[in-house]
């Protein structure tokens, strides 16, 4: 007996020392009180004799942003319907000590039975320190998500460039694909009206025939250039074909940017030839729309439709070479 007694003591003094502070509860009137606690954290109250009022205390001494999952944890209609199933219940947060810094702390509620507790108390409130082994494990997920991101930025990275035209840095047809569906939907959730525009080089196998494809490439980057630059904010600019772009984005219904656009375009290429003593003349037509989201549309058909034809109507006016076909 006497053996037995020994060995309970120093199973009693183990648990003791896992713990920071123990505490025991009666759950017919939220009384409580301290079996045991360690100086670091001496300066939580241990004489109160309410468990509200302990855990109103405690709150107080828990880091501002772990306060809401404490505040749920020590919640009675929280803990009490659980415990009627589980053995234990914890929450981790961090706990200012006495030197008022915050460490990282295991937070435990479980049943205690009558034979547990000669006070007949039923639930034991246990604080364990879990500091050293929280921050290891924190550095580790920021390494694990610092590679997780490098991760994503390199397949985003390819991901644009499978939708990229090399030589204009302008999208695709597969990028057109995927953003129309991007465009669309924030078109639908937003009420912004679609924008649409059709671009088209003016005189292009011209400046091929004449002057070599090395001009031709030329002109295509300048145009594409002053496109990336004037678009409005949020366009998708496509390259649809060997002079032809496609121009689209999700705009607010009164919005001065499409009228900006044509402003800026039509600078760039002045200041362009202005600046190049090139023996040719490079130059642009282009034709918009700014019209509502249509319910069940799931391309810009249409639009582009419209666009294009306003973009004929300049080209007749501004490319020499097509009114010489006509």
């Amino acid at each position: 007996m006497e053996d037995l007694t020994k060995m309970q003591q120093m199973v009693g003094a183990a648990i003791k020392s896992l713990y920071q502070m123990i505490l025991l509860i009666s759950r017919k009137d939220g009384s409580c009180r301290v079996i045991d606690y360690n100086t670091e954290i001496r300066n939580i109250s241990s004489d109160i004799g309410s468990f509200p009022l302990f855990c109103r205390y405690l709150f107080m001494n828990v880091h501002p942003e772990d306060r809401e999952s404490f505040r749920e944890f020590t919640d009675p209609g929280y803990y009490v319907e659980n415990l009627s199933e589980k053995v234990y219940l914890s929450v981790e947060c961090r706990v200012r000590h006495t030197d008022m810094n915050y460490y990282w702390s295991e937070i435990i509620l479980c049943n205690a039975s009558r034979e547990d507790s000669t006070g007949g108390d039923d639930l034991l409130f246990l604080i364990r320190d879990i500091h050293d082994r929280k921050v290891r494990e924190l550095i580790r997920e920021a390494g694990e998500r610092t590679v997780f991101k490098d991760l994503q930025d390199r397949y985003d990275a390819l991901f644009e460039e499978n939708m990229k035209d090399q030589q204009t840095g302008c999208y695709n047809r597969k990028g057109m694909k995927y953003y129309t569906d991007v465009v669309l939907k924030e078109a639908y959730e937003t009420g912004k009206d679609l924008f649409v525009c059709v671009t088209d080089l003016n005189g292009l196998k011209y400046l091929n025939d004449t002057y070599g494809h090395a001009a031709g490439d030329e002109a295509i980057a300048a145009v594409s250039s002053e496109l990336l630059k004037s678009a409005p904010g949020g366009s998708r600019i496509v390259r649809t074909g060997g002079d032809e772009f496609v121009l689209f984005a999700a705009l607010e219904r009164d919005s001065r940017e499409p009228e900006e656009m044509s402003e800026r375009i039509d600078r760039g290429l002045k200041r362009y030839n202005e600046e190049h003593s090139n023996p040719y003349t490079i130059g642009a037509s282009y034709g918009w729309v700014l019209m509502p989201f249509k319910e069940g549309m799931v391309d810009l058909d249409e639009y582009i439709a419209l666009a294009d034809e306003k973009m004929y109507e300049m080209k007749l006016l501004r490319d020499e070479h097509r009114r010489e076909k006509e």
